[in-house]
């Protein structure tokens, strides 16, 4: 398949640095960013729901950290609509027979899907699972971002089961309170976040 993306951005991509991509990154640009924007504007196209999750959400909530892939969350029958057309998408399997890790052809990133009904951290059967995302997204950039105590939720019922493993969402879970962009209002909808101090004390 042809790349979606136009010939300079792709030829761009062939002439990557850490520090340039670091800049890019943080500038809303460079092959992670392409990547999701291309990847969305062709969920829209192919009718298939979906809400952004991982790094990519929690840098649209506030907490400008880098992440190098591209994590998003689908219901149980856009997964199997999604399946078929990964060739629309620019998409391919990582390996023989991946189902839900994938690489953007274009841009060689990575993309990991996570279907309603999973469970966050160990994947064992849990308090709280992957939503349909249709009930926890909103709009952020024209992309559909699973909403920000929905994140939190999830973020942290993933650390609390794999404390020493999940320390990254921790850590986001208390950078996005600190930098909420959306304030108390939204924070408050969300059950109290208790601290890593609280359990050693």
């Amino acid at each position: 398949m042809a790349s979606i993306l136009p010939k300079t951005l792709t030829q761009n991509l062939k002439s990557r640095s850490p520090f340039r991509d670091l800049s890019m990154f943080l500038n809303k640009d460079g092959p992670v960013w392409l990547t999701i924007k291309s990847l969305t504007n062709g969920l829209e196209d192919q009718k298939v729901n979906y809400a952004i999750i991982g790094g990519l959400a929690v840098y649209a909530h506030g907490y400008k950290r880098t992440t190098h892939d591209c994590d998003i969350l689908l219901s149980r029958a856009d997964y199997e609509k999604f399946m078929t057309k990964l060739a629309n998408l620019g998409l391919k399997p990582k390996f023989q027979g991946a189902r839900k890790k994938f690489i953007f052809t274009s841009t060689e990133i990575s993309v990991d899907v996570v279907i309603e009904g999973e469970y966050p951290g160990a994947g064992s059967i849990g308090p709280i699972s992957f939503p349909n995302p249709k009930v926890c997204q909103e709009n952020i950039d024209d992309m559909k971002v699973i909403s920000l105590p929905k994140l939190i939720d999830l973020k942290l019922t993933s650390y609390k089961r794999l404390p020493t493993a999940r320390l990254k969402d921790c850590s986001d879970v208390v950078e996005l309170i600190k930098n909420a962009e959306h304030g108390e209002e939204e924070l408050n909808k969300n059950p109290k976040f208790e601290s890593p101090q609280q359990h050693e004390t």
